[in-house]
């Protein structure tokens, strides 16, 4: 035992040796007051700033700090009364403390807390005497040693730290209001270090949460060079790479105005004031005392003026004191507006501000507190005790007004700590005094001095720690259940406040809301993962939330290109119109048939939303549509005439049957547009393949049959007629011809059975569309150009025969337009291969071009005449046989041909029958048969 206590003094005394080195100051104790002492049975200690860091070096303490230090102290003292004024809570026993001013300074904090353990090493209190004579005290009766049982504090982490370091050594518990830096929470390095409050880790996940709350992906880390600020900067940086946000500015500042400039200009230069992009968010780690100058330079170096756009947004920790004057004086009102501070969340305790508010010079509660005479001569600007007459203010006059008065924020914290130590006091000693007991009564107060028992008096600090401190639960002051976790940190939650000046914000000008005085209003909360945001209690509106980006999103359909490997820096590129997204920085294109949804992350089913097939309402419809209505109607006007007149030389001459089938031939044409224009099924794609090739078939078949037939008649050298030339031969070669076409049709419909599919012209198009391609329907009419080439050929040989044997001359008209027409149509095809409605109405309208030519050309003529020139459309009636005039207007025929005998045969009366020409040869004037009408008017 005695070894360890003397390794400890050594270890003591080189603590001490070194910071006395390292700070370079004067730590011997300054002329203002060191530390108070209130009397009890077991003591608690205290350490609280009271008094800031001096910037002079000859002194360790500078100006007197009221909500830090002193409402701290009192909040302290205040929970010691309320505890010591239950009798039952400890059997009598009462709590003292032991109360020291840090100064801000962990070095001046550390010779401080040998006070603590000044009993332990066997130091005594005759040094804190001293003889007029300069002989040794004596002192009449040695005091019992009262070692301190626990320790309030300290505020700062840096002097935490140091604390915890040296109350290891003696292993006494620490309890601290307002330290959080995430180191203190390991147990190999402080083993007796709890804390009411939570650590930075906490805090750096809120502050991160709010930055992603904002979408701020890009922001600047400013921290002070102290353990607080690394440590807290270190924790940010770790939560924010996990949430993708990257740190653009890094400034490491210490209290120096060098540090603060260049760190300051810094942050601006990142800025980019000429684009909408930058580090706008800049996150504050830094002790308290930096923040007021902070603020300053950057108004000056941004030159801020009421009004101006705000370039500067902080997000700072629980470090920012809202009850400095400091941070909002002068232009540090302009820099700070804006700002959204973190503050551990703790509610008011309206008991506490009742007891500081009744403090006053003259009353037992204010004499026990000596920095209570230093902060009213501060702040009151008057002097105690002051001599009859003077001018001089006196304190003991003056009371506080409750006007302007907000208590610090860590009040909660410090009263949980003392009664969180209390109920583990209270368990301990339960546990192992159960029935030690100090009465209050008077007759067993007088009759002896009451004394605790050995196991209080000497407190094992590791027990105390392990099994009854960190294992407290109660409700404290305001009413909430309190626990430590089991790193001994206290309920991690935060709540989020915007300073937003009455003066400066115009809406709360108008709203005037007197619940509210504080110009730091209230936006927010974070507890455990858990944000909540007030959109309306925002500084900007919704719909203006400031940007704090490196790149700016990028639009549907881009993809982002990092900038060297930064995760927030890119440029945008567009990706091709059938890719899509598969992350932010890829593009991959859909399958086909597929296509990019409108958000770019998939692709949808064309053939299920935009499947293309021909519409009846569109143009490319309508068009080829009236034309075979067209078409269709004037066809039937023609059969309806032919029916009528179907008995008139006219109709016999032109070959009835023949005619009926080109015409029947002409209407299914026409109706090869409705087949395409329909939607492709089984039955339509079955009808296609067959209908048009059959269709063109037998109007061509017949065509040439009777271009064939002419020919035949005409070439002939030989006064026999030519075979197969009746009616029924012709119409038995037509379906011969046709036939041929519609067998092959159906052996390949068997061969290929007719069916739909998908077509894909283009990466955007899914046309629905017969099974076979295109190049195998023009297979199928390839025969039918054979037999347009055939009637072009035999309409060639026959276009000068007689003038009434034109009828050839008019076939002919119409296989040169009909040829033109394919041509034409070949090529239109094939060149708008990508556009199906074009194609497919191309087709319908050459389809129905065709019937039209044949329509016009071949039955047009006879139309005339046997509705206009009807005169022409009778027999001669005077013996004079049509034969005859028309050997008459043969002008220059051989002799032979113009014989005066018409019984003698020759080509032309060859075409007659036996009957015709002995009825001609009699001047017979009635027709004896459709043939020999058809024959002589030819």
């Amino acid at each position: 035992m005695f070894s360890v206590l003397a390794l400890a003094i050594q270890i003591l005394a080189n603590v001490n040796v070194v910071a006395q080195t390292t700070e370079a100051v004067d730590l011997a104790p300054p002329p203002k007051v060191r530390q108070i002492r209130i009397p009890g049975d077991i003591l608690i200690g205290g350490v609280f700033p009271v008094h800031s860091k001096s910037l002079n070096g000859d002194e360790p303490c500078g100006e007197i700090a009221e909500t830090r230090g002193v409402h701290r102290v009192e909040a302290m003292l205040y929970a010691l009364d309320q505890i010591n004024s239950q009798n039952d809570f400890l059997r009598g026993y009462k709590l003292g403390a032991l109360i020291l001013d840090s100064c801000s300074n962990p070095a001046y904090a550390l010779n401080q807390s040998l006070d603590f353990v000044r009993d332990m090493i066997g130091s005594s209190e005759a040094s804190d005497y001293v003889c007029l004579d300069g002989s040794d005290p004596n002192l009449k009766k040695q005091s019992q040693k009262k070692n301190v049982a626990a320790v309030v504090g300290g505020s700062y982490s840096s002097v935490s730290v140091q604390l915890a370091n040296l109350l290891r050594l003696f292993r006494i518990a620490q309890v601290s209001p307002a330290s959080t830096n995430a180191d203190l929470s390991d147990k190999n390095r402080f083993e007796y270090f709890a804390r009411t409050v939570p650590s930075d880790d906490y805090q750096a996940m809120a502050m991160v949460e709010i930055a992603v709350k904002f979408k701020w992906s890009y922001v600047s880390l400013v921290y002070s060079a102290d353990e607080y600020g690394e440590l807290g900067a270190d924790a940010f940086k770790k939560e924010a790479r996990k949430k993708g946000i990257c740190i653009a500015l890094e400034e490491r500042i210490q209290n120096k105005k060098e540090s603060f400039t260049e760190s300051i200009n810094n942050l601006v230069q990142k800025l980019q004031p000429e684009k909408n992009v930058g580090a706008t968010v800049v996150v504050l780690f830094v002790g308290t005392e930096y923040i007021p100058d902070i603020l300053r330079y950057t108004a000056e170096r941004m030159k801020l003026t009421s009004g101006a756009k705000k370039r500067i947004i902080w997000l700072a920790s629980e470090s920012w004191d809202r009850n400095n004057d400091k941070y909002t004086a002068g232009d540090n009102r302009l820099a700070a507006q804006g700002a959204i501070v973190l503050m551990l969340a703790s509610q008011k305790v309206p008991s506490f501000e009742e007891y500081f508010m009744s403090l006053h010079p003259g009353t037992e509660a204010f004499e026990r507190n000596k920095w209570l005479r230093e902060l009213w001569q501060v702040k009151y600007k008057c002097e105690f005790d002051t001599p009859p007459g003077s001018t001089a203010s006196r304190c003991e006059d003056i009371k506080q007004s409750t006007e302007g008065f907000n208590a610090d924020d860590k009040v909660q914290f410090v009263i949980d700590a003392v009664y969180a130590i209390a109920h583990g006091l209270q368990s301990m000693k339960q546990a192992i005094c159960p029935d030690d007991a100090i009465e209050n009564h008077w007759i067993s107060r007088y009759s002896k001095q009451p004394e605790i028992c050995h196991a209080m008096q000497n407190i094992d600090g590791s027990d105390f720690y392990q099994n009854y401190l960190l294992k407290v639960n109660f409700t404290d002051i305001v009413g909430k259940r309190f626990r430590f976790s089991p790193q001994g940190d206290g309920p991690a939650s935060y709540t989020i406040l915007t300073y937003k000046p009455k003066s400066m914000d115009k809406k709360r000008r108008m709203t005037d809301d007197e619940s509210s005085p504080s110009d730091y209003v209230e936006i927010g909360h974070w507890s455990e993962n858990n944000l909540t945001i007030y959109e309306k209690n925002l500084w900007w509106d919704p719909d203006h939330t400031p940007v704090s980006v490196c790149s700016l999103p990028c639009k549907i359909g881009f993809r982002k290109q990092l900038i060297k490997d930064e995760q927030c820096c890119w440029a945008c590129s567009k990706c091709e119109d059938y890719e899509y997204l598969i992350n932010e920085t890829h593009c991959v294109g859909c399958e086909q048939g597929w296509w990019p949804t409108k958000d770019r992350k998939g692709c949808f089913d064309l053939s299920l939303s935009q499947l293309k097939y021909m519409r009846w309402r569109s143009m490319y419809s309508l068009v080829p549509t009236i034309l075979a209505v067209f078409g269709i109607i004037a066809t039937l006007f023609v059969i309806v005439v032919y029916v009528i007149y179907n008995e008139t030389p006219v109709v016999k001459a032109s070959g009835r049957e023949l005619s009926y089938i080109l015409l029947i031939s002409m209407i299914m044409c026409y109706c090869m547009t409705f087949v395409l224009l329909s939607k492709p099924s089984a039955i339509v794609c079955a009808i296609k393949r067959t209908g048009i090739g059959f269709a063109f078939s037998c109007l061509y078949s017949a065509m040439f049959v009777k271009t064939n037939r002419i020919f035949r008649i005409f070439s002939t050298r030989s006064a026999q007629r030519p075979r197969f030339i009746s009616p029924i031969s012709q119409v038995v070669m037509t379906a011969m011809l046709a036939g041929v076409q519609l067998i092959g049709s159906l052996i390949w419909l068997s061969v290929v059975p007719p069916g739909w599919r998908h077509h894909y012209p283009t990466r955007d198009q899914v046309v629905l569309t017969c099974n076979v391609p295109d190049h195998h329907f023009l297979y199928s009419l390839a025969y039918d150009g054979f037999l347009i080439v055939l009637c072009t050929t035999y309409a060639v040989k026959t276009r000068k025969v007689p003038e009434n044997f034109n009828e050839t001359k008019f076939i002919g008209f119409s296989m040169y337009t009909t040829c033109v027409v394919w041509l034409s149509w070949i090529f239109f095809f094939f060149g708008t291969g990508s556009d199906f409605q074009i194609q497919t109405s191309s087709l319908c309208i050459s389809i129905s071009m065709s019937a039209n030519v044949a329509l016009a050309c071949i039955f047009s003529p006879k139309l005339w005449i046997i509705l206009f020139e009807k005169h022409k459309n009778v027999r001669k009636q005077e013996g004079e046989s049509m034969l005859n005039k028309s050997s008459r207007s043969l002008g220059n025929c051989s002799s032979r041909l113009c014989a005066n005998s018409i019984d003698e045969p020759n080509q032309y009366t060859a075409l007659l029958t036996d009957s015709t020409r002995r009825r001609s040869s009699r001047k017979t004037s009635q027709p004896t048969s459709t043939s020999s009408a058809h024959d002589t008017f030819l």
